[in-house]
Formats: C-alpha cells, structure tokens, sequence
C-alpha cells in the first residue's frame, strides 16, 4: 500500500508592515499554526514624519530575517502543542506591549485604534526556496485587516528579492501600502 506523505509547507518567515497617519510599523510575525506576534523578532515604530524608503527597508529586511517557522523545526504532533502552548503567552505579552506602547506613544484612546486606523501589508518570504520576498496589500475590514480575493488582487501583490538594497525594498513595501484599502475611519 502506498501511502503518501503529507505536504509539508516550505519554511516561511513573515512580517507586516503598517502606516497610520501618525505612525509607521514594521512588525515580525512567527509562524506556528498561524502567524503571530513574534516575541523574540524585530519589530519597531516610528513617527510618519520621519519614515523614509531606506528606514522601511532595513527594518522590514531584519523583521523578515528574526521571524521564525517552528513547524520547520518540530513539524506537527505532540512537540509541536507543546510549543505552541509555551509560546502563546510570550507572544501575546509581547504583542500587548507593543500595542500599548504605541498607544500612549501616539494618542490613541486604546491599543484596539492604535490597531485598526490603519493600512496594512502582508510580507512573506518562502526563504528555503527563493529569494522573492511577497507583498501583499490588505483591505480594511472593521478592526482589522485581510487579504484580497485571488481574482480581487491585481495590482495588490508585489515581490521583491531579498537581496535588493534598503531603499529599494521600502520603496516596494510602500506601493504595497499606497494599493492597501486602509481603515483610516
């Protein structure tokens, strides 16, 4: 009997990057049965008026490089809950604090505004296999954010090497955010 493996994902790291009228943020995402907050990665904020393609691009580039894909190293079953459950609350206290941060930082009434009034871009890079960082652009939904419809995303997807300078990555990342649907409401 011939029984078939299971596809197993190609390693992908992840970040978002985000710009609101009063901030801009690069954030490191993990993935482990999601993408979530990474507690260990880079991820940064800065006031809008000091933004520039070159700032965006470095820190997108060490987000992406500090974002980690457990399921490369302990696949799924009985290790992987495990380690999934040691790292929900760091990643949710590390989240929280970033939120909160921001939120007294730049005057928003809760850390949900700071969130939401947003526009937001997906990153992902399938790091063992290319090279080609992806870009997706977002629309806003409420308090949060989603990608396109495939047959919705003309235009909404860009890639970019890894390997490009700073400048040329942030300049990729923000036709990212200028084709974003953003929730500045």
């Amino acid at each position: 009997m011939n029984m078939q493996q299971p596809r197993v994902a190609p390693s992908t790291k992840r970040a978002n990057i985000i710009r609101t009228r009063k901030y801009f943020a690069v954030i490191c995402r993990d993935e482990w049965g999601g993408s979530h907050f990474s507690p260990d990665g880079s991820s940064i904020a800065i006031p809008i008026k000091q933004v520039s393609a070159i700032w965006i691009g470095n820190n997108l580039r060490q987000a992406l490089l500090t974002s980690h894909d457990y399921r490369a190293d302990y696949g799924y079953g009985p290790l992987f809950d495990e380690r999934l459950q040691e790292a929900r609350p760091r990643s949710a206290a590390a989240s929280r604090n970033f939120w909160f941060g921001i939120r007294d930082e730049y005057g928003f009434k809760d850390h949900l505004a700071a969130m939401s009034k947003s526009a937001l871009a997906f990153v992902d890079w399938d790091y063992e296999e290319t090279d080609q960082i992806r870009l997706r652009a977002s629309r806003g939904r409420g308090g949060g954010h989603s990608a396109w419809y495939s047959h919705e995303n003309h235009a909404k997807v860009f890639h970019v090497s890894i390997n490009v300078t700073d400048e040329e990555l942030g300049t990729v990342a923000l036709q990212a955010l200028d084709a974003c649907q953003p929730n500045y409401a």
